[in-house]
């Protein structure tokens, strides 16, 4: 470089450094403080001058408080390349207050720091101020990645006179020399480690306002009332025997939940009889039940308040009872959390109950505040869930809390966990073992094409503990929430883009392993179709095509590792339910051209399904609620036979009911459908809820239940249970 060009160089800097000053001092840092993991780590003073970052981790600690890499971009994240660590541009901002610039074209970057410049591009590094200019020793270049160029920290590091600490994935960058060793203690690198590759904290109300990007309080109340609205019903879906939410059985007995009351009732030689009836809160709706040994747990929402209540507008609530004393049990305890029932799950002695929250009900006199809960072990006085301990997901938006608590049935007297979470959103997939979280990014994707992602953050549900267990990424976004199912160890799901290059819509299938990392992957199942619905059925998938009539993609999984398309079944133009009756055979119910058919297909060749049978039940005048209602259904295998709840009208204005009740089908490869019978039910609008028990079918409707015996259908014993 010759003289000339030297002090041109350095004349310009001259001027854009004099400013650099100023700027560092106006610009204001957004950090998200937490409070730490560990006591040792909050009494380092060595990371009074350090930053902790983490490989593929939006994350980092700056002097001891967390905070993101770029709040406004989850994607920028520290990446290691060739055993090297890189960082966006964007981590010299939030971790030195330094102004940088970059040039995507020339792939140029520089980073203004301390009265210096650090210019770097595809080949040279040099450190400019105002007299003078310095090469630096450049082997590890910058590059571009997710739409930002990447710089080595090693480079960033010998400029400006830092010190870098590694361990394993994690770096510790500190103005200090010799405050870190290679013999750090275990014990506080995990700490370390669990703070930058965890879930950041909201810390307060002015971060969470942020965070969630909430408006005014009304708005907000007007959006969640309009978004309560019946929703349309999904075309396709899937019947399986499922268990009952509100129907358990134990030891000759069953527990049956409708409403606010839980009947306990007696069952032997094929008879029901009434034990006893725990009557709760008459604002209180039993979700789901729990028997485990002598111990009972109901489930449910419980709105409006009473003049015993806690004062929560909405509650999700769990009832605990000793039921040895089947007559008369006892209640133990209460956990209650402001919100809404979203679902709940049973592991081993633990029962997990997830609640949702909108944040626009929690607001008064000015300020927002988190959710109140409160835990009968602990005494009747309501408690407040903290900023301080709410993790959030690093996209950010969401206009919710959720709260996952967990409730030990074999230690009663032990306090409930709870944990929250800010801006869970709505695609939210609950097992017996993980809560998925999917969240959407709009960043390059194994390439610098920018497109929509869609990452999942798995919580681990053990031993009565709520934690952040992994994450994983894949390209696309989620059709609706049942788009994710985990099955056999493996965590599946569909997720759909569109071709920049061809502007269709692509929709890929992806298996993620324990370690939720890609390990099958099927490549354009549907393209040039927007999917509307997603079904899972143990090793099968079903993807319907919004607008297209039923043309339904059938996807193979019995190999996760290497999941495939069956091709395409073309089978109705109406709504939609399936059930798998095996491999090669499903049922379908639908009510295409204003008809309601029942029909068995052969879908061996997936790209050629067979009608074998099928039977119309009526046009325009007739309806079934399993289409609302799915939890209606029950395939009892063992006599090949199901019963479809309908309801028959007058004509096809539907004004006037001559039939409600159940037609009984039996199903036969080679004969196809006979209707064996019918039953009538009472024409009111409580849920229908099948059940087999000891051999019979029990319908339970309201305080009612019916025992059909399928042999003889005409031969139906009634139950009335009050109380």
């Amino acid at each position: 470089m010759n003289n000339k060009m030297v002090l041109g160089i350095l004349s310009i800097y001259a001027v854009i450094l004099c400013g650099v000053l100023f700027f560092q001092i106006a610009q204001n840092k957004s950090v998200i403080s937490a409070p730490s993991n560990s006591n040792e780590v909050a009494v380092e003073d060595r990371l009074d001058s350090a930053i902790v970052i983490y490989e593929n981790s939006p994350v980092m600690l700056v002097n001891k408080a967390q905070t993101l890499i770029d709040k406004n971009d989850a994607a920028m994240v520290p990446v290691i390349e060739n055993q090297s660590v890189y960082v966006p541009t964007a981590f010299f901002r939030t971790a030195y207050n330094a102004a940088y610039s970059e040039d995507l074209a020339s792939c140029t970057a520089t980073i203004r720091l301390d009265n210096q410049a650090l210019v770097l591009d595809r080949k040279t590094a040099d450190l400019v101020d105002s007299s003078k200019e310095k090469d630096i020793e450049y082997t590890e270049k910058v590059f571009i990645k997710n739409g930002c160029i990447y710089v080595p920290i090693k480079i960033f590091a010998a400029a400006f006179d830092k010190y870098i600490y590694y361990y394993d994935n994690m770096a510790i960058i500190s103005d200090q020399k010799n405050s870190f060793t290679d013999t750090e203690s275990t014990d506080f690198i995990n700490s370390l480690k669990s703070q930058v590759n965890d879930l950041p904290y909201v810390a307060n109300e002015e971060n969470m306002r942020e965070i969630s990007k909430v408006s005014a309080p009304n708005n907000l109340l007007k959006q969640i009332g309009s978004s309560n609205n019946d929703s349309e019903i999904t075309p396709v879906q899937l019947l399986e025997n499922e268990e009952c939410n509100t129907i358990k059985s134990s030891d000759g007995y069953i527990y049956y939940g409708t409403g606010n009351k839980l009947h306990i009732l007696r069952s032997e030689e094929g008879t029901l009889a009434a034990v006893s009836t725990i009557t709760f809160d008459e604002t209180f709706t039993s979700e789901k039940i729990y028997v485990y040994g002598n111990t009972l747990t109901v489930a449910g929402n419980k709105s409006s308040d009473t003049a015993e209540s806690t004062g929560f507008a909405h509650s999700s609530i769990a009832y605990v009872y000793d039921i040895s004393n089947k007559a008369v049990p006892e209640k133990l305890k209460e956990v209650e959390i402001e919100g809404y029932y979203d679902d709940s799950v049973q592991n081993n002695e633990f029962i997990y109950i997830m609640t949702k929250t909108p944040i626009a009900e929690l607001f008064e006199n000015g300020h927002y505040y988190p959710p109140h809960y409160r835990d009968s072990v602990t005494g009747q006085e309501t408690q407040q869930l903290s900023y301080d301990s709410m993790q959030y997901f690093p996209e950010g938006d969401g206009d919710s809390y959720t709260v996952i608590s967990s409730i030990n049935i074999n230690d009663i007297n032990s306090p409930c966990e709870i944990k929250s979470y800010l801006g869970a959103g709505d695609n939210v997939y609950m097992s017996n073992k993980n809560v998925y979280i999917a969240k959407n990014r709009y960043n390059a994707f194994e390439s610098n094409e920018k497109t929509e992602n869609t990452f999942i953050y798995r919580l681990g549900l053990l031993n009565g503990k709520i934690y952040t267990s992994g994450k994983g990424n894949v390209r696309g976004y989620l059709p609706d929430k049942n788009s994710m199912d985990e099955y056999s160890g493996y965590f599946r799901l569909a997720a759909q883009y569109k071709n920049k290059g061809t502007n269709r819509n692509i929709t890929n299938v992806y298996v993620l392993n324990n370690n939720m990392e890609i390990c099958g992957y099927a490549n354009e199942i549907v393209a040039g179709v927007d999917i509307d619905t997603a079904v899972f059925s143990n090793n099968l998938l079903f993807l319907t095509p919004a607008k297209t009539g039923q043309s339904i993609y059938s996807v193979d999984l019995t190999e996760p590792t290497n999941p495939r398309g069956n091709g395409v079944i073309r089978i109705s133009n109406g709504n939609l339910l399936i059930y798998p009756y095996d491999d090669n055979h499903i049922i379908t119910v639908d009510n295409g051209s204003s008809k309601l058919c029942v029909n068995l297909y052969d879908i061996s060749d997936k790209d050629n399904p067979v009608m074998l049978y099928s039977q119309e039940l009526g046009r325009g005048n007739i309806e079934t609620s399993m289409f609302n209602d799915i939890s209606s259904f029950y395939f009892d295998k063992e006599k090949n036979v199901f019963t479809l709840p309908v309801t028959i009208y007058e004509n096809a204005e539907k004004k006037t009911v001559t039939f409600n009740g159940g037609y009984v089908f039996e199903v036969d490869l080679d004969d196809g459908f006979e209707r064996i019978g019918s039953f009538a039910l009472p024409d009111n609008n409580t849920p229908l809820r099948p059940y087999k028990h000891d051999g019979k079918i029990y319908y339970f409707t309201g305080n009612k239940a019916f025992a059909v015996e399928y042999d003889d259908v005409e031969n139906i014993s009634e139950y009335t249970f009050t109380g």
